[in-house]
Formats: C-alpha cells, sequence, structure tokens
C-alpha cells in the first residue's frame, strides 16, 4: 500500500508539473499571437482551440495535488464548529465521498475512452485528431484523485484522535469572539 502511495505521489507531483506547463504554453501562445496581431500578421492556427485543451487538461491534472496540499476549495463553516472527534467523522465522510466521486467519474470516463478509440471518432474542428487524445486525462486524474483521497483517509484514521490536525482554525475575515 506503502508503494502504491508513493507512485500516485509521484503520480500527482508530474501530473502538477504537467499542469503548469500547460498554462505556460498557453500564456506564451496566447502572447505571441496579441504580437504577431498588433504587427500585423495572421494569427496562429489552431492556437484558441489548443488553449481550450490546454485549460481542460490543467484543470484535470491539477485537481490531485490540491487535494493532495490541503488547497482545494473547502467550506469549513460547520467544520469549524464541531468537536475535534466530530470534525475528524466529518472529514472521513468527505474523503468517502471525493473517493466514490472519483470511482464513478473514472469508470464512466473509462467507457468513453474505450469506445472512443474503439471506434476511431476523431475531432473536428481547426485541428483534426483522434477523440481519445482528450480522453484520457479524466481516467488518469480520477484515478490519481482516488488514490490521494484513499491516502488521506488511512492517514487520518491512523492517527489518533489528538494528532489529526484538521483545518478548523475559524472562518477567515471573523475574529473567534465574533463567531456564533
Amino acid at each position: 500500500m506503502r508503494a502504491i502511495f508513493w507512485l500516485n505521489g509521484q503520480l500527482v507531483r508530474m501530473l502538477c508539473v504537467l499542469a503548469v506547463l500547460l498554462i505556460a504554453a498557453m500564456m506564451l501562445g496566447i502572447s505571441a499571437e496579441v504580437l504577431m496581431r498588433i504587427a500585423g500578421g495572421a494569427s496562429i492556427p489552431g492556437l484558441i482551440e489548443l488553449t481550450e485543451y490546454a485549460l481542460f487538461a490543467s484543470t484535470f491534472f491539477v485537481a490531485p495535488y490540491l487535494l493532495r496540499t490541503n488547497e482545494h476549495i473547502r467550506v469549513d463553516l460547520v467544520i469549524a464548529r464541531l468537536d475535534p472527534g466530530k470534525a475528524r467523522i466529518v472529514e472521513c465522510g468527505v474523503l468517502g465521498v471525493i473517493m466514490a466521486i472519483s470511482v464513478i467519474t473514472g469508470v464512466i470516463a473509462t467507457v468513453l475512452l474505450l469506445r472512443s478509440y474503439r471506434e476511431g471518432t476523431l475531432v473536428f474542428k481547426d485541428l483534426i485528431f483522434p477523440q481519445w487524445w482528450l480522453d484520457w486525462i479524466i481516467p488518469l486524474s480520477s484515478l490519481a484523485m482516488l488514490l490521494q483521497a484513499l491516502e488521506l483517509l488511512v492517514a487520518l484514521v491512523r492517527k489518533p484522535p489528538g494528532d489529526v490536525v484538521l483545518p478548523v482554525e475559524g472562518v477567515p475575515g471573523i475574529r473567534p469572539e465574533e463567531m456564533p
């Protein structure tokens, strides 16, 4: 199990780096297009389409890393008001929901990936390419998200209740004495 979590950690980091590289490529491509248009040149064929695909991929690639580093979007209004024991139960439930959603999304996306590969479905826009070139992104990131949530859940369950640090430091912008 430890080896799987280590491999997943490496995958999560690689996907995050790939997401950053995609965003940098989008930035450079859009900047180049703006400069070319200012200079009176033509636009870069397929750039808008490639930017759409890079934005799609980078969003999925970075999600497991955000979960791993606890930088994902959280609403801790309820958990901030619970005692640590109940907060831990809620946190376990949230990780369970993340795993369930990852499994459902991953299975559906894998079915669609296999179907588009088998049928040879093509994407026809400015660029023409096989659909499965985009379809592999969601199953891979769903697997990484599932394993990351499982790792967090295992770590949460294994630690004694007093050692578990949950994000219950309060609500940003509201002082503790102002809390209801």
